[in-house]
């Protein structure tokens, strides 16, 4: 198996990032732009919610025989996989009878058969027909930005910020919006001009720092950030993403602001926890302790925090506690089904295993705060990493019918591919309900997965490319299909897969960093290969796969002081095994032997089978511990 792949593969259960990203997605981001809008084009099925507000006023129209044969037909092509041909219907009857009902149903046809301009002329002319309609006008906007055309755009979203009665969460929902654009360039720029109406407002400054990280100008993001601290000194978001923006480069300055922000505000939890994960991520560990130990003492018994210690400890590897926290979170947040469950120590495992076993499942979104779901899915997570399938298995059965549970019983599924049981796993992933494309992709990734967890690489690019040829552009199912493609030795596969889904995404980072490791790791094209994790890097930046990549074509290159930096960066972003390998493996060639044996046995102890380290190893005639 490629070890780049599985470690891709692990990544997406299980990220194990030392940044703050996810506080700052906690206190200040993630937010949707409007609940009726799509999330995104493969996402949009009928009905789109929220329909009732939309058409008030209808046009007083006959339903003839003919206008009812053809909605049948337009349903029935729809079903039978032909979309594209129901729009056509639908939208030329939309224009006859001026119903707003059809230009919506056209709509969800050409979001369907994936036309965005299409699907841009069908919501145009929904709005036309139901102007008062909040679900039309968000929609026409959500597919304007989908399809990149911010000259109509802008104009719109000006007036929703101008209308909005608090501009700063307008602006932090504007964009949410825009991060769905294809290119973050245009989404930078459109942000400055947005939000530069409101120079007043910390979220303004705040959303054009986030627009300008994610297109690369960390210096601008940096400004930015500083900004909205100076006009919130006490804003705890605005800290945080600071020191986001600047702990690789200026750790020290980062360490500043995170520190100097607590001893303004001791009881600040959030900005302790948030300066917990920063100094984990400098390897000053008993500092962090120090820090933990004291939002212990401040939050013992507050739900949200015990979480967030949780997540703490798992993204620091050390599963016991992460478990134990997230036990004493289900215990806070889950009422015993007949008697009160017992207070667990936080390092009372065995106890805590009691309380969990004496809750009922709740649905994730029942009452105030977070629910249980996503708690139970770490604790599987956590039983999965130490291959006790059985406890996985029992703490995603707790999983309750919410957000979370297609996610649990595909990892159920999984599981059970792993335990041996291919044909169960596969009959429970078919057994599951499919309400929209996206979910049928993800389950058709899924059983791809298991396929090659049982070393079926074959099956499984057979099994791929029959679901292309039912979504011939589906991104995310031309990915895998080339990555499986690579398993088998078919590099020409890979290639022409990774070169559809930039034609398909030109934003796919990943697809860019997947065809120029690949070439890099081959030794081929390697100024290719380098021009191709450039740009990888430029649309996801800080991305530790990515600078991996990077690092590694620099040193195919023969230039290791470059490597070295790009890989010790990507190394401290996630402290995977695999970079761990080709750090090690430039220390070593730099003349670093020692720093070279300390990468290599974090390496094993993270991974001691890992195929990548055995090769490694055995090329430079070295033993783990020993020169």
């Amino acid at each position: 198996m490629n070890t780049r792949t599985e470690a891709s593969n692990r990544r997406a259960r299980s990220p194990r990032r030392t940044d703050l990203r996810p506080l700052v997605a906690g206190l200040f981001g993630a937010l949707a732009l409007w609940s009726t809008a799509p999330a995104a084009a493969q996402d949009v099925v009928a009905p789109l919610p929220g329909i009732a507000d939309s058409d008030a006023t209808l046009p007083d129209n006959p339903l003839t025989s003919a206008t009812l044969f053809k909605l049948m037909m337009s349903e029935i092509a729809a079903q039978r996989g032909a979309p594209d041909a129901s729009f056509a219907t639908e939208l030329k009857l939309a224009r006859e009878t001026r119903d707003p009902r059809i230009a919506r149903r056209a709509t969800e046809f050409a979001v369907q058969s994936r036309q965005p301009a299409a699907a841009v002329e069908a919501a145009r002319l929904w709005t036309e027909l139901s102007p008062d309609s909040r679900v039309a006008a968000d929609t026409y906007l959500t597919l304007l930005v989908l399809s990149a055309r911010f000259d109509e755009a802008e104009p719109l979203l000006a007036a929703k910020i101008a209308a909005a009665p608090s501009k700063s969460q307008a602006l932090v929902q504007v964009y949410g919006l825009l991060t769905q654009a294809p290119n973050r360039g245009q989404v930078y720029v459109a942000m400055r001009r947005l939000a530069g109406a409101y120079p007043s407002l910390p979220e303004a400054h705040m959303v054009v720092a986030q627009a300008a990280q994610a297109a690369g100008d960390k210096t601008n993001a940096v400004e930015e950030a500083r900004a909205a601290v100076r006009l919130q000194p006490d804003s705890e978001a605005a800290t945080i993403m600071l020191a986001q923006f600047q702990q690789f480069d200026n750790p020290k300055e980062a360490d500043a602001v995170l520190s100097g922000f607590i001893a303004r505000n001791p009881k600040s939890v959030q900005m302790r926890l948030g300066y917990a994960r920063f100094l984990n991520g400098e390897k000053r560990f008993d500092e962090s302790a120090t820090q933990l130990a004291r939002v212990r003492k401040d939050a013992a018994n507050e739900p949200e925090t015990i979480y967030s210690l949780g997540l703490l400890a798992y993204q620091a590897n050390k599963p016991q506690d992460a478990e134990a926290y997230f036990k004493r979170f289900v215990d806070l947040r889950v009422p015993a089904k007949k008697t009160k469950a017992p207070v667990v120590a936080e390092d009372d495992v065995d106890g805590a295993d009691d309380a969990a076993d004496a809750v009922e499942t709740v649905d994730d979104s029942a009452g105030p705060g977070r629910g249980p779901d996503r708690a139970y899915l770490y604790l599987a997570q956590i039983a999965e990493d130490a291959k006790d399938y059985p406890r996985a298995l029992g703490w995603l059965d707790k999983v309750g019918a919410g957000a979370e549970f297609g996610n649990a019983r595909i990892r159920r599924a999984l599981i059970l591919a792993h335990q041996g049981k291919l044909d169960i796993a596969r009959n429970e992933l078919h057994a599951l309900p499919i309400g929209s494309p996206a979910q049928a992709t993800q389950l058709a990734l899924a059983e791809a997965q298991m396929l090659r967890d049982a070393d079926q690489n074959q099956a499984a690019y057979d099994f791929l490319g029959g679901a292309i040829e039912k979504a011939p552009n589906n991104p995310d199912l031309l990915y895998d299909y080339g990555m499986t493609a690579e398993k088998l030795g078919r590099f020409e596969v890979l290639e022409n897969a990774m070169r559809s889904v930039i034609r398909v995404r030109p934003d796919n980072a990943q697809a860019y960093n997947a065809l120029g490791y690949t070439l890099a790791d081959r030794n081929e094209r390697l100024d290719e290969a380098k021009a191709l994790i450039e740009k990888a890097n430029a649309l996801s930046p800080d991305d530790a796969s990515i600078l991996d990549s990077l690092g590694w074509v620099q040193y195919r290159l023969g230039n290791n002081g470059d490597a070295l930096v790009n890989l010790e960066r990507a190394y401290k972003l996630r402290n995977d095994a695999e970079i761990a390998v080709h750090l090690g493996e430039v220390l070593w060639i730099s003349g670093r032997p020692a720093d070279a044996e300390r990468a290599w046995r974090e390496a094993s102890a993270k991974e001691p089978q890992n195929a990548a380290l055995r090769q490694t190893l055995a090329r430079f005639n070295v033993q783990v511990g020993k020169r």
